[in-house]
């Protein structure tokens, strides 16, 4: 069984931050990164944690991440936005994009952006739930599909096509955390399988297939190239495709799209298509944004007065476990496997950082 490192999420942030400064980030582009990775951890995600510290300075290295890089716009109609991330961290671009759209909503009611070459955007909730807490309805995807792309196979498939080309919706309410929706449209994301590879952990069953398309619950087998499945079949196969068409909007034009995580896409954009959408919506276009907000919070309090289920202890609104986790985090620290660890001590010593303290468990 793997041991782990308890950290406090300041002193992980600090050093993350400190580690994409001398890797040539802007100081507040690294600040946005280090941020984001650590929220992804105070909320239990971490597949999009610190984990991806190592991979984030390893696709510098390869020039595929370009770190100091700006977002821009490159072009506006109406409420509709094309951003180009110039290949650098898709965290930052995305905050950036996601901070044009909610101002352009507030003036004309709704907004969207399209963005292209940002890389890896971390945990699309993360973005929801901001706007949420700003009062907005926020709507996310990002993916990419083609042959080749990705780690996911089609529903009924047995070759690399897709990414995990999540979802995620932020909705405003009177209650004290907003109600988010945020999934994956594979039974797990790739970093759920990255953790259990450094937890040595078995995955659960009809999470992946090997690269011969066989059931497994070993993580090796997946990098070993093994494949993704969608869940629930044909549904999330087809909110996948959607996904990356609707990203594809980015790429219009793009020579040489860019699949958020893996790098650039090669071939034409009609064999594989890539990007992020944001559309951003003030329920004040509608009525009284307050009004809404309220009647969100009735419903969701109606929701979690529904009976459990034998085997369940209670009903939850979306977002609620994310909040209750990442209250719990604050107080006692996040916990990073012993080879995220040493990953991570990895990098920083390569970069003279020193890693924050921490206990074993």
């Amino acid at each position: 069984m793997a041991g782990y490192r308890v950290v406090e999420p300041e002193a992980m942030e600090a050093t993350g931050r400190e580690i994409f400064e001398r890797l040539g980030t802007p100081a507040d582009a690294a600040a946005e990164v280090a941020a984001h990775l650590v929220r992804a951890n105070l909320a239990g995600h971490d597949s999009h944690g610190a984990i991806r510290i190592p991979q984030y300075a390893m696709q510098i290295g390869q020039g595929a991440i370009t770190p100091a890089a700006r977002p821009e716009v490159l072009s506006r109609r109406g409420a509709a936005l094309l951003i180009d991330g110039g290949s650098g961290f898709g965290h930052f671009t995305t905050a950036f994009a996601l901070k044009e759209t909610m101002e352009i909503a507030r003036e004309l009611g709704v907004a969207t952006a399209a963005i292209r070459r940002a890389n890896h955007i971390g945990r699309v909730g993360d973005y929801a739930e901001t706007a949420a807490r700003e009062g907005m309805v926020a709507i996310l995807t990002v993916g990419g599909a083609g042959p080749g792309v990705g780690g996911a196979t089609p529903f009924g498939g047995a070759q690399r096509f897709l990414g995990t080309n999540p979802w995620s919706i932020g909705i405003p309410t009177t209650d004290e955390h907003p109600v988010l929706i945020d999934f994956a449209s594979t039974v797990v994301a790739e970093g759920k399988v990255r953790v259990a590879r450094d937890k040595h952990a078995a995955l659960p069953p009809g999470c992946i297939v090997d690269k011969h398309g066989q059931p497994s619950t070993d993580p090796a087998d997946y990098y070993d190239g093994g494949m993704l499945l969608p869940f629930g079949g044909h549904k999330g196969y087809g909110l996948a495709l959607a996904s990356a068409m609707l990203g594809g909007m980015a790429a219009i034009g793009d020579p040489a799209p860019n699949l958020a995580g893996s790098g650039t896409v090669s071939g034409s954009s009609g064999e594989r298509m890539a990007g992020a959408l944001i559309v951003v919506i003030d329920p004040g276009a509608f009525g009284d944004a307050t009004t809404y907000r309220e009647a969100v919070g009735r419903l969701s309090a109606s929701a979690r007065q529904v009976p459990p289920a034998p085997g369940t202890r209670e009903v939850l609104i979306p977002g609620e476990p994310e909040s209750r986790t990442t209250a719990q985090r604050r107080q006692e620290g996040i916990s990073l496997p012993d080879d995220t660890w040493d990953a991570i001590s990895k990098v920083a010593a390569e970069h003279r950082v020193s890693m924050p303290q921490s206990r074993a468990i």
